[in-house]
C-alpha cells in the first residue's frame, strides 16, 4: 500500500473517531422509514389560499440541486433525548403524541406537545422528552441528496447544565 494511501486511510480513522468521541448520543430513539424518494432537480414550488377567516396564506419550497425526501415514523422513550446534531437540509416534524423541549444552539428551550409542528433546518439543536410516556413523531426531511438525515454535533458549552 502506497504511503499517501496510508495516511489518508489514517487520517480518516482519526477523523471518524474523533466525531464519535465529540458527539452525543441518542437515547431510546426507534424510527424506522416509511417513504424515501429522490428528485434530481432544484425545486422551486410555490402555493398560496385564503384561509377561512379571509386571510391570505404562502408558502415555498426551493432547493438548489437534487435532494431525497423520506418520511420518518419516530418514537422516542420516555426521559429519552435525541442528541446534539443538525440536519443537511430541512426537517418538517409533527409530535403526535407526548411532549419535548427542544434546544437550539443556544440552549434556548422550546416545549411541544401532541399536535404541534416545527421546522428545523441546518442548526445544531436537540431535544429531550418530557412527557411520562414515549414520544411519537412523523418527520418529513429534504436533504442534500447522498447525505445521511443527521449530522452528530458536539453539544454547546450551554448544554452541561441540560445533562444533554
Amino acid at each position: 500500500m502506497k504511503t499517501k494511501t496510508k495516511v489518508f486511510i489514517g487520517s480518516a480513522a482519526i477523523i471518524a473517531l474523533v466525531g464519535v468521541a465529540l458527539a452525543t448520543p441518542i437515547v431510546g430513539l426507534l424510527s424506522p422509514i416509511l417513504a424515501l424518494g429522490t428528485q434530481n432537480s432544484d425545486i422551486h414550488a410555490r402555493g398560496t389560499a385564503v384561509t377561512s377567516n379571509g386571510e391570505h396564506f404562502r408558502v415555498e419550497l426551493e432547493t438548489e440541486g437534487p435532494s431525497t425526501i423520506t418520511t420518518q415514523d419516530g418514537s422516542v422513550a420516555a426521559g429519552g433525548h435525541n442528541g446534539w446534531h443538525s440536519h443537511p437540509g430541512m426537517v418538517v416534524v409533527t409530535l403526535i403524541s407526548g411532549s419535548i423541549t427542544w434546544y437550539d444552539q443556544s440552549c434556548v428551550p422550546t416545549d411541544y406537545k401532541a399536535g404541534d409542528s416545527w421546522v428545523e433546518g441546518s442548526q445544531v439543536h436537540a431535544y429531550r422528552v418530557t412527557s411520562t410516556t414515549a414520544i411519537h413523531t412523523i418527520a418529513l426531511f429534504i436533504i442534500a441528496q447522498g447525505q445521511g438525515y443527521r449530522i452528530d454535533q458536539p453539544a454547546p458549552a450551554c448544554a452541561a447544565g441540560l445533562g444533554l
